[in-house]
C-alpha cells in the first residue's frame, strides 16, 4: 500500500529528516506504553546483526586465529603440567582419567560452550551479559566471577616470579662457570649434606658393611634389611616400629636434599608459619616486580597487544613439551614412570575425593566460572561457531594434560632411578618413594623436575627450556585474568576518563601492591591459603547461576539466546544443550558445592607444626581468613542483587526485542500472515523500508516518509 501511494503522489522536496526518536535494541515499548511493532523489531535486529551491540566501540581480535590461540593459551596453563600429573600420581594413575573425562563431558565442555556463547552473542563481559539478558539483579554473579579472577591473579603471578628467579639463577650460574645452583650440596660445593634418617633391625647399625665409608651411601646388598614406611622415606622424628632402630648417616651426595634446600632456604627463605612474615625476600621482590611488568606489557592495550603475544606464548610450550617428550622416553627407567601413569588403581574410584578433585581440575584447567571466557568471546567475531570452538579448545586442553603426563612420569621414573642409589626407601621400580620429595604443585615444578634436570647431561639447556616453558604457560593465563578484570571495569564505566593503557596500568599496580605479601618469608603460606580458599565455592556458584539464569530464571532469555545463536552462527541449540544446561550441570554443581562446604579446615591448621619440624604453623584464625576470602565473592553477589537495577539494556528479557512475546508474535505472523498494516508499522520486505503514518491527501490520505537505519538505530519521521 505504501509503495502504491508513493508512486501516485509527488511529494514536495523535503530536507533530510531529523531523527525524532532513537530506537535502542533494549527498548521494547514506544512512548505511551505501546509494544514495539514486529517490523521495527526485525529492523533493529537486522541493524544489530550488521554491526550493532557496540562492535564499533568494542575492540576485536584481528582474526579468528588470535581468539583461538588466546583461548588455548588461557586454558592450557601450569595446571596441565603440575596439577594434573600430581592428581594422577595421587589418585590411581590411569584410573583418574575416568572421572577426569566424565567431568569434561558432563560439566567442563557444556559450561565452556555456554560462556563462549554468552560473550559472543551479547558482546559484553561477565558483568554486562546479565543486563542484556534482562536479569540485572544477577549482575552480582559477574561481580563474584571478577572477584574470584582478581584473587587468583594476585597469587598466580608469584609463580611467574619464582620461574623468573630460577631463570636468573640459572643464567648466573651459566655465565659464572659453576653448576646449577640446586645441583648438589655435597661433593665440592663446600656445603655438607644433611643427615639422612634410616631404619634398620636392632643390632645391624654397627655392621661395617651396611654403608660405604667413602660415600656414606648404603650397601645395595642390604637393601632388603631396611624398614620403609608405606609411602615416602623415614622422617627423623617419626615413630620407629618395634624391633627396629633409627640411625643417621651423612652421605657425600644428596641431589634430592639439595633441590629442597634451594627451594626452601634460598628461593622462599621460609619462615616458621603464616603468622611470621619475616621481611621481604629481595631476590623474589625483584622477580615479582619483573613479572608484573611483563604482564602489563601484554595487556596494556587490550586485545590489540595480547592478541599478538599469544602467537609466541601459546605455541612455544608445545615445542618445549615435544622436545622434553623425546628426551624423557630415552632416559633410564622411563618405562617405569610411564607404566605408573597408565596403570589404573580402580579401587580409588570408590573414594569420593577422587571425583571432586577431577571436577575441580577441569574447572581450573578450562577456566570456566572466572568470567575470562565470556570476555574473550565478546572480542571475537559474532558469527564464529562457538560450539565447535569450545569443543576444539577443550580437547586440546585435556589432550595436553594427558600428553604432559607422558612427559612428566618418564622423568619421574628417571628421578626414582637416580635417588634409589641414595636412599633404600626410594625404589627404581616404583614411584611411591618420591612422595617425600614433594610432587604437589610447586614441589613438582621447583623440586622434582630440577632434581632430574640437574642429573641430565646438558642440564643448563634443559633447565632454561623447562622454565621458559613454565613462563609461557603461566603468563598466558595471568594476562588473560588481568584482561578479564580490566574488561569488566571498562564495561561498568569505571575509569571512564582513562585510556585502556592507563586503566590496565592501574589494575596492574594495585594487584602488584596487594601481592607483595607473597614475596615475604611467610609468603608461601599466604600463597597456599589463597590457592586453597579463594575459589573453593565461587567458581561453582558462578557457573551454576549462569545455567539457572539462561535456562530457568527468564524464559525470554533462553528463547532470545537460542534465536540469536541460530541467526548469527547458523547453529541450533538442540535438546542435548537444553538437558545439559537446564538439568545436568545445575544438579552436579549443587552436589559439588555441598561437598566443597563439607570441609572447614582445608589446609589442616589444627595439626600444623612450625617449619622446619612441620610444613609450617597455621593458627586457627587462618581458617577464618581463608573462608572469608572464599565466601566474599558470594557475599558481593548477594549485595549487588539487592540493589535495584533497571533493564534499559535488555535484549533477551521481558523488555527486550528478542523477548518471548516478540518471539511468539513472529511465530504467529509466520503462520497466519502479517494481516493489515497498522499505524507506524515498518514494511521491511523492501530494501528501502517505509513508515505508514497518518497524513492528508486525495489518494487515501497516506503520506510515505522514509525511515533509515544504521547500526541498529532507526530514525522515524
Amino acid at each position: 500500500l505504501a509503495q502504491v501511494a508513493a508512486s501516485q503522489l509527488q511529494p514536495r522536496p523535503q530536507p533530510r529528516p531529523r531523527p525524532l526518536a532513537r530506537a535502542h535494541p533494549a527498548r521494547a515499548s514506544a512512548p505511551g506504553g505501546d509494544r514495539t511493532p514486529l517490523g521495527l523489531v526485525a529492523l533493529m535486529e537486522s541493524g544489530a546483526s550488521s554491526g550493532g551491540h557496540g562492535d564499533e566501540e568494542r575492540p576485536q581480535y584481528a582474526n579468528k586465529l588470535e581468539l583461538m590461540l588466546t583461548l588455548v593459551g588461557y586454558a592450557v596453563g601450569l595446571g596441565n603440567i603440575w596439577r594434573f600429573p600430581h592428581l594422577a600420581y595421587t589418585y590411581g594413575g590411569g584410573a583418574f582419567l575416568v572421572p577426569y573425562f566424565l567431568a569434561l563431558v558432563l560439566l567442563g565442555l557444556p559450561l565452556f560452550m555456554l560462556e563462549l556463547g554468552l560473550g559472543q552473542m551479547l558482546r559484553q563481559g561477565t558483568l554486562g551479559v546479565w543486563n542484556h539478558m534482562g536479569l540485572p539483579r544477577l549482575r552480582g554473579v559477574g561481580v563474584a566471577a571478577t572477584l574470584c579472577t582478581f584473587f587468583v591473579s594476585l597469587y598466580y603471578n608469584v609463580i611467574l616470579a619464582w620461574t623468573l628467579y630460577y631463570i636468573a639463577r640459572t643464567l648466573g650460574a651459566l655465565f659464572s662457570g659453576s653448576e646449577l645452583p640446586w645441583a648438589d650440596l655435597g661433593g665440592d660445593s663446600g656445603h655438607p649434606c644433611p643427615a639422612t634418617a634410616l631404619v634398620v633391625p636392632e643390632g645391624m647399625a654397627s655392621l661395617p658393611t651396611l654403608f660405604d665409608p667413602a660415600t656414606g651411601l648404603f650397601n645395595a646388598s642390604h637393601l632388603a634389611d631396611f624398614w620403609c614406611p608405606s609411602t615416602g622415606v623415614p622422617r627423623a622424628n617419626a615413630l620407629v616400629p618395634a624391633g627396629f632402630e633409627r640411625i643417621l648417616v651423612t652421605p657425600s651426595e644428596c641431589p634430592g636434599a639439595s633441590a629442597v634446600d634451594f627451594w626452601q632456604n634460598e628461593v622462599l627463605q621460609q619462615s616458621s608459619g603464616i603468622d611470621v612474615l619475616g621481611g621481604v625476600q629481595w631476590g623474589m621482590f625483584g622477580a615479582f616486580t619483573g613479572a608484573w611488568v611483563l604482564v602489563y606489557l601484554c595487556v596494556y592495550n587490550g586485545v590489540a597487544t595480547s592478541g599478538k603475544v599469544v602467537y609466541v606464548t601459546a605455541t612455544l610450550p608445545y615445542v618445549a613439551l615435544v622436545v622434553f617428550f623425546f628426551r624423557a622416553i630415552t632416559l633410564p627407567n622411563a618405562l617405569t614412570g610411564a607404566k605408573f601413569f597408565v596403570q589404573p588403581d580402580w579401587s580409588l574410584l570408590l573414594n569420593g575425593t577422587v571425583w571432586i578433585r577431577a571436577v575441580t581440575q577441569i574447572f581450573y584447567s578450562l577456566g570456566v566460572g572466572f568470567g575470562s571466557l565470556i570476555a574473550f568471546a565478546s572480542y571475537g567475531g559474532k558469527h564464529s561457531k562457538f560450539l565447535g570452538d569450545a569443543t576444539k579448545v577443550s580437547l586440546i586442553n585435556c589432550g595436553t594434560s594427558v600428553f604432559a603426563g607422558f612427559v612428566v612420569f618418564p622423568i619421574l621414573g628417571y628421578l626414582a632411578h637416580e635417588l634409589s642409589e641414595h636412599n633404600p626407601c626410594v625404589r627404581s621400580d616404583n614411584l611411591d618413594g618420591l612422595s617425600s620429595v614433594g610432587l604437589s604443585g610447586t614441589g613438582l615444578a621447583f623440586i622434582a623436575f630440577p632434581i632430574a634436570i640437574a642429573r641430565m647431561p646438558g642440564g643448563f639447556f634443559w633447565a632454561m627450556l623447562f622454565f621458559l616453558m613454565l613462563l609461557c604457560l603461566g603468563i598466558d593465563s595471568q594476562f588473560a585474568m588481568v584482561e578479564s578484570v580490566v574488561t569488566v571495569l571498562s564495561d561498568a564505566g569505571i575509569g571512564r576518563g582513562m585510556s585502556r593503557p592507563q586503566l590496565s596500568g592501574v589494575v596492574c599496580v594495585v594487584s602488584y601492591l596487594l601481592g607483595l605479601i607473597f614475596v615475604t618469608r611467610g609468603g608461601i603460606y599466604w600463597f597456599e591459603l589463597m590457592d586453597s580458599y579463594s575459589c573453593v565455592v565461587a567458581m561453582f556458584f558462578v557457573t551454576g547461576m549462569e545455567c539457572f539464569g539462561v535456562g530457568w530464571f527468564n524464559r525470554s532469555a533462553w528463547l532470545g539466546f537460542k534465536h540469536r545463536v541460530k541467526e548469527w552462527t547458523g547453529q541450533t541449540l538442540d535438546w542435548k544443550h537444553t538437558v545439559s544446561w537446564k538439568f545436568v550441570c545445575p544438579t552436579l554443581l549443587i552436589v559439588v558445592v555441598a561437598v566443597s562446604l563439607n570441609t572447614w579446615d582445608i589446609m589442616g591448621a589444627t595439626t600444623s607444626k612450625p617449619f622446619p619440624e612441620g610444613k609450617g604453623y597455621l593458627p586457627a584464625w587462618s581458617v577464618g581468613v581463608g573462608w572469608t576470602i572464599g565466601l566474599l565473592p558470594l557475599l558481593a553477589a548477594f549485595v549487588v542483587g539487592l540493589v535495584p537495577h533497571g533493564n534499559e539494556e535488555a535484549e533477551f528479557g521481558a523488555a527486550g526485542p528478542l523477548s518471548a512475546e516478540n518471539q511468539n508474535r513472529e511465530a504467529e505472523v509466520a503462520e497466519k500472515g502479517p494481516g493489515p498494516a497498522k499505524n507506524g508499522d515498518l514494511d521491511v520486505a523492501d530494501s528501502n523500508p517505509t513508515v505508514v503514518t497518518p497524513g492528508s491527501g486525495a489518494a487515501g490520505g497516506v503520506l510515505c516518509s522514509e525511515a533509515s537505519h544504521e547500526d541498529g538505530v532507526v530514525a522515524v519521521v
